[in-house]
């Protein structure tokens, strides 16, 4: 995101309760705190001419529902609440989703009545329906980004465990599949809805849809390696979410047996969206990890 904003000529000053990330550019503010400071915020907001807003949590830990809700509802209403222009980080877990030759899309239900998220992806999306109710009351902007690879994430929910699959040797694979887009892609996005996006409107972040296995492959492949891939058995997942010691965590791999898949046309169409294949940016992680 910061990276695709001072390409785009962008002026950017950071608020994050981290240190400065080692792949930003040179040249941006970084201001230490968390939007959840009112103080910080409105010193961060001094001056900008917009804002760009996508902090946000998954939290499977004890504690970690009330986390999700301070940050992820909490936090975007307190940028909200200032009036400046923003466009707000939602997840694609609002979004529909469909099997392969026919994609969900912004508009559809994003969730299967019979197969119910459970656990922290219930929570988690939870939040995120409550963070766009607020985009819409307040007429701000908001992209819904789908599974975002790519470097910079290794110590992540997303990017590490991917990673983490790859290199086991032999690797038991959720039969469903997912919509993957580079990180790269995901911070363009952002731009494009700032200058071209309509209000309240939602726009999904995607590029390619691949089964898991096949993006296990992919990854094995690109490490020098040949996986060795076995199908999960089917109600594993299920059979996890239910124990109260692993429900949080299976909760989403129950998910991950179903096809999500989804479509970037609307984004393509009304933004001029145009994302890259993931191959670079899985040759991109890989590097990182390696060094």
């Amino acid at each position: 995101m910061v990276r695709a904003l001072v390409r785009g000529g962008v002026s950017v000053r950071v608020l994050d309760p981290g240190p400065p990330h080692p792949r930003w550019p040179a040249g941006l503010e970084h201001m230490r705190s968390s939007v959840l400071d009112p103080a910080s915020l409105s010193q961060a907001l001094e001056g900008v001419d917009g804002v760009f807003h996508v902090a946000g949590i998954w939290d499977g830990s004890p504690g970690g529902e009330a986390r999700m809700q301070a940050l992820n509802v909490g936090g975007t209403q307190a940028v909200l609440e200032r009036g400046l222009p923003t466009v707000v980080t939602s997840s694609s877990i609002t979004c529909g989703f469909g099997p392969l030759d026919r994609p969900g899309t912004e508009d559809e239900a994003s969730e299967d009545p019979g197969k119910p998220i459970r656990g922290t992806g219930a929570a988690y999306r939870k939040t995120k329906l409550a963070l766009e109710d607020l985009v819409a009351e307040h007429g701000a902007w908001m992209v819904n980004p789908d599974y975002v690879i790519g470097p910079g994430d290794l110590g992540g929910v997303v990017t590490g465990p991917l990673l983490r699959v790859a290199r086991m040797p032999v690797i038991p694979s959720p039969a469903g599949g997912k919509c993957f887009v580079s990180g790269h892609d995901v911070g363009i996005g952002h731009l494009l809805a700032w200058r071209q996006a309509q209000p309240g409107r939602r726009y999904l972040l995607g590029s390619e849809n691949v089964p898991y296995a096949k993006i296990f492959q992919r990854i094995a492949l690109l490490m020098g390696r040949k996986a060795r891939i076995v199908p999960m058995p089917k109600g594993l997942p299920g059979l996890l979410s239910r124990l109260p010691k692993f429900g949080g965590r299976f909760g989403a791999m129950e998910q991950m047996m179903l096809p999500r898949y989804r479509s970037h046309a609307r984004a393509e169409a009304e933004l001029g969206f145009a994302p890259q294949r993931i191959e670079a940016a899985l040759r991109a992680m890989i590097e990182e990890a390696g060094n």
